[in-house]
C-alpha cells in the first residue's frame, strides 16, 4: 500500500489522473440512478395508471432524504474518513432503483425511489471531496472531470435502461445491479489509495486554510437551487415532451435526453477548464444566460416539433450551457467554505438540488393543466432567476497556500 501512496498527490501539487478516473467511472454508475427515473415515466404512465404529477412525485421521493443525507454525511466526511461509504452508496441507489421497476404497486415504488436517493445522496459528498484531493491544484479542471462521469451516468441511463424496458419490461432495470456491484468491488480494493491521499492533504492542512463566507455560500446555494430546477424538470420530462410534442417513439424520446445530458457533459468539461483560467463566477453567469436562451428555444419549438431540426440540437445545446457551471459551482462552494469542504459538497450537491427536486411535482401539475411546451417556458423562468441570482455571488477568495 506504501508504493500506491507514493502516486498520490496533495491538492497543492499535480493532478493525480488515475484517483480522478477512478472517482469518474464510480460517479457515472452512481448517476446512472438518477436518469433512470425519467426513462421509465413513459411506461410507468402507461402500464401502471400513474399521471404526470404522480410520476413526478417519484422524482421527489428520490429527493427528498437527500436534503438531510448528503449535508449530513458532508459533516461526517470532515470529522473522519468514510471512504467506504462511496461503494456502498452505488450498491444501495441501484438496488432502490431495482426496486421501483420491480414493485407492482405506487407505495413500494416510493421506498425504492427513497432507497435509491439516499444512495445517490451518499455517494456524492465523500466523492467530491476526494475529486479534490486528487485534483490538486487544477480544481476547477478536476471537479469538472468528476462531474463529467455524472453526466456522463444521466446520459448513459436511457441508452441502457430503454432497451431493458422494452426486452423485459419495467423489471428489467434490475440488470443494473450488475455493473454497479462490479464497480463497487473494484472502489473498494482502492480504499487504501483514497485513505493515503486523505491523509495526505489533513497533513499539509491545505482544506483548513482560509475563513468561511457563510453568507456568499448562502446566496450561492438560493443559485444552485433554482438552477438545479431547470436541470431537474428537463430530465424529467424531456423524453415524454419529445413523444407527446414532436410525435416520436420512445426511443427518439429517449435519444433526446441523451442529447442534452451529453451537451451536460460537453459543457461541464469545458467549463472547468476555463475556470481554471478566467473568474468562476464569470462562466457561471455565462452558463445561466445561455441556459436561459435554450430552454426558451426548446418551448418555442414545440409549436412547430421538427425532432432532429430543432428539438434535439436544442436539448443539446441546453445541455452544454447547463453543464458550464456545473463542476464549477462545486468548487467556488468550497472555496466559500475552506474549512468544510465536506459540508460545502454536501449543501452544493445535496440540499440545494434536493430543492429543485422539490420542484418537479409542480411542473407536473403545470404540464398537466398546461401542456408539456409550458413546462420548458417554466424551465426558461427558473434559468433567468438562477441568472439575475449569479450577480450576487462575491468572487470567490483563492485558498490560502499550506
Amino acid at each position: 500500500m506504501a508504493a500506491a501512496a507514493t502516486t498520490i498527490s496533495t491538492p497543492e501539487g499535480a493532478t493525480d489522473r488515475a484517483g480522478l478516473s477512478i472517482l469518474t467511472v464510480a460517479h457515472l454508475v452512481n448517476d446512472v440512478n438518477q436518469s433512470v427515473l425519467p426513462v421509465m415515466i413513459p411506461w410507468l404512465v402507461s402500464h401502471r395508471g400513474l399521471n404526470l404529477a404522480l410520476a413526478a412525485s417519484l422524482v421527489l421521493a428520490m429527493n427528498l432524504l437527500s436534503s438531510v443525507v448528503q449535508p449530513l454525511f458532508g459533516y461526517i466526511s470532515d470529522k473522519r474518513s468514510v471512504a467506504w461509504v462511496i461503494p456502498v452508496a452505488i450498491v444501495v441507489a441501484t438496488a432502490g432503483t431495482a426496486l421501483i421497476g420491480l414493485a407492482p404497486n405506487l407505495p413500494l415504488m416510493y421506498v425504492g425511489a427513497v432507497i435509491s436517493g439516499i444512495g445517490v445522496a451518499a455517494f456524492h459528498p465523500e466523492g467530491s471531496r476526494f475529486s479534490n484531493y486528487f485534483a490538486g491544484k487544477k480544481r476547477a479542471s478536476g471537479m469538472s472531470l468528476f462531474t463529467v462521469g455524472g453526466y456522463l451516468g444521466f446520459a448513459a441511463g436511457p441508452i441502457i435502461t430503454t432497451p431493458l424496458i422494452l426486452l423485459f419490461g419495467l423489471p428489467g432495470v434490475a440488470f443494473l445491479l450488475l455493473p454497479a456491484i462490479a464497480v463497487a468491488i473494484v472502489i473498494w480494493r482502492e480504499l487504501p489509495r483514497f485513505e493515503a491521499v486523505r491523509s495526505a492533504a489533513h497533513h499539509a492542512h491545505t482544506e483548513r486554510a482560509g475563513k468561511d463566507d457563510w453568507r456568499a455560500f448562502s446566496i450561492m446555494t438560493g443559485v444552485v437551487a433554482l438552477r438545479s430546477m431547470t436541470f431537474l424538470a428537463a430530465v424529467t420530462f424531456t423524453p415524454i415532451f419529445a413523444m407527446r410534442v414532436a410525435h416520436v417513439n420512445a426511443q427518439l424520446g429517449s435519444l433526446a435526453l441523451t442529447f442534452l445530458l451529453l451537451g451536460g457533459a460537453i459543457g461541464t468539461m469545458y467549463g472547468g477548464r476555463l475556470a481554471d483560467r478566467i473568474d468562476r463566477r464569470r462562466v457561471v453567469v455565462l452558463s445561466l444566460v445561455l441556459t436561459t436562451v435554450f430552454s426558451l428555444g426548446l418551448a418555442l419549438a414545440g409549436f412547430y416539433a421538427p425532432f432532429f431540426v430543432a428539438i434535439a440540437p436544442l436539448a443539446l445545446g441546453f445541455g452544454i450551457a447547463l453543464g458550464l457551471s456545473a463542476g464549477v459551482l462545486v468548487v467556488i462552494g468550497q472555496e466559500y467554505l475552506p474549512r468544510h469542504i465536506g459540508i460545502a459538497s454536501g449543501v452544493t450537491l445535496g440540499l440545494a438540488n434536493t430543492i429543485g427536486g422539490l420542484a418537479a411535482p409542480m411542473f407536473g401539475v403545470i404540464g398537466d393543466a398546461h401542456g408539456l411546451v409550458a413546462i420548458y417556458a417554466t424551465i426558461a423562468f427558473f434559468a433567468l432567476l438562477a441568472f439575475l441570482g449569479s450577480f450576487a455571488m462575491p468572487k470567490p477568495k483563492a485558498l490560502a497556500r499550506a
